[in-house]
């Protein structure tokens, strides 16, 4: 999950099942009350009047009751996806439609990993943080540093995959969190973001604007551990700034590969 899918009909699909057990459960409850009201007033019947007054009795209540099951359960229908809606947004930055920091540190700190997915995969993260991106503020106006964020986010929907999680941590600062992959595979998606960016022409209002990012890739074994990877990540990605920007810095000892500039 690269970021939150706010449309509507995503909310729709998430609640369909639910309006209609919730529709069809009110029906029935309609039918069952008006066969026992109607068999407490007409309790002398019995054989064949009994079973026309009780098909009489269900024809009526079904056409009086389904709009009024459809009224019903559409307010409830729009009371949920408006809660639904809004716990979305709650969760997602408001500018770039990615998820927020809080929503990104509960994901993953309610992760478990089993000991055989550990020995198999590495989970990976990434901290990342656009280098001199003040000066593009003071030069161009926070109109144009707010552009270049939301082109930046498109960037990293556009190479990562659908299960790995991006986040916009505040301000210029983004994290990832690849779902699985090797030591290898992690080290070559922070290269190829890296270079994604250095590579790609930030445009606004018709001025070309060229940026680099500093980053820092840490391993991380989920769950209570997340947040001190965070952390940890958020050290090297300093480290990288101090060092001359435009590179990562890994985990000391997390990875066998040499950190490329």
């Amino acid at each position: 999950m690269a970021y939150p899918d706010l449309s509507f009909l995503s909310v729709v699909r998430k609640r369909t099942r639910s309006i209609v057990v919730r529709s069809l459960l009110l029906l029935v409850a309609i039918v069952f009350f008006a066969q026992g009201v109607n068999g407490y007033f007409y309790p002398e019947l019995s054989g064949a009047e009994r079973i026309a007054n009780v098909l009489l009795c269900l024809k009526i209540t079904v056409i009086v009751a389904v709009p009024f099951v459809i009224y019903v359960v559409l307010l409830q229908a729009r009371a949920d996806l408006a809660a639904e809606y809004f716990r979305l947004l709650s969760r997602t930055d408001a500018l770039t439609g990615l998820l927020n920091r809080r929503a990104f540190v509960d994901l993953h700190t309610a992760v478990d990993v089993d000991e055989s997915d550990q020995a198999i995969n590495s989970r990976a993260l990434l901290v990342i943080d656009l280098d001199h991106f003040k000066q593009v503020n003071d030069r161009f106006g926070h109109d144009a540093g707010d552009a270049i964020l939301i082109q930046l986010a498109d960037l990293f929907r556009v190479n990562l995959r659908p299960e790995d999680a991006v986040a916009r941590m505040g301000g210029e600062e983004f994290a990832v969190a690849l779902s699985r992959g090797t030591e290898h595979e992690a080290l070559q998606v922070a290269q190829r973001l890296r270079h994604a960016v250095e590579r790609n022409v930030f445009l606004y209002d018709r001025q070309e604007i060229r940026l680099t990012v500093s980053i820092g890739l840490v391993r991380y074994e989920g769950g209570e551990y997340f947040e001190t990877a965070l952390r940890q990540a958020d050290l090297l990605t300093y480290k990288s700034k101090k060092d001359g920007r435009n590179r990562i810095s890994c985990g000391e000892g997390q990875f066998d590969l040499p950190t490329a500039a």
